[in-house]
């Protein structure tokens, strides 16, 4: 009897929209497993199978140093927007090395990694020089760049969010990648990182 609001209407259309969207995954997931019937069809192989978008989730992995407080600050901040990160000490150990472990929980759709400047190096020619004649550079852990590495090329530069902090040094090879600087607090690049979540097709709270 009554006429439905804008409101209705609108989330109406997105539930609608939401449906149809699942109901396409479901037909690309069953096309697998339909055998090809004519004999002449190329087989697949590495090289023309093309790159499939990672499984809808909310989980995010956060790839950290030494910061705790800047660990613990983006861990909260993708809480209140309804992700669930996924730090690597936090997971049970199930008997696994740490590569073996590493690899079994960095199955998400996206990875935040947190240069932070953790330790300080210079070159070994300035070894030989007092302490304040050596140039330094802050650096985040080997780690840390090592999964930098790891989830550029398992997910592509569009699904890693670098946050840096301090003086720490940028890896000077990695073309292309937007870095995000923050001074004390993960919000102050919030803006910016739940627009490059939705556009990697995240739903945020």
């Amino acid at each position: 009897m009554f006429e439905s609001s804008l409101g209705e209407k609108i989330a109406g259309l997105y539930k609608d929209i939401d449906q149809k969207i699942h109901r396409i995954d479901s037909i690309i997931e069953r096309l697998e497993l339909i055998p090809l019937t004519n004999a002449a069809a190329p087989m697949a192989t590495q090289e023309n199978i093309p790159h499939r978008p990672p499984a809808k989730t909310n989980k995010v992995f956060v790839v950290h140093g030494h910061d705790e407080i800047a660990k613990t600050n983006l861990e909260v901040f993708l809480h209140e927007i309804g992700l669930e990160p996924v730090v690597l000490h936090r997971q049970a150990d199930e008997g696994l090395t740490i590569i073996e472990k590493f690899e079994k929980y960095s199955d998400v759709g996206y990875a935040f990694i947190l240069l932070t400047p953790d330790e300080i190096s210079y070159i070994k020619a300035d070894e030989s020089k007092d302490d304040d004649a050596r140039q330094k550079e802050y650096r985040a852990r080997p780690n840390v760049i090592f999964e930098f590495g790891y989830f550029i090329g398992k997910l592509g530069r569009s699904r890693v969010c670098c946050l840096y902090t301090g003086d720490v040094s940028l890896p000077g090879d990695v073309s292309g990648m937007i870095y995000k600087k923050f001074a004390n607090s993960i919000e102050e690049v919030a803006y910016s990182i739940i627009k490059d979540l939705k556009a990697s097709g995240y739903a945020i709270a």
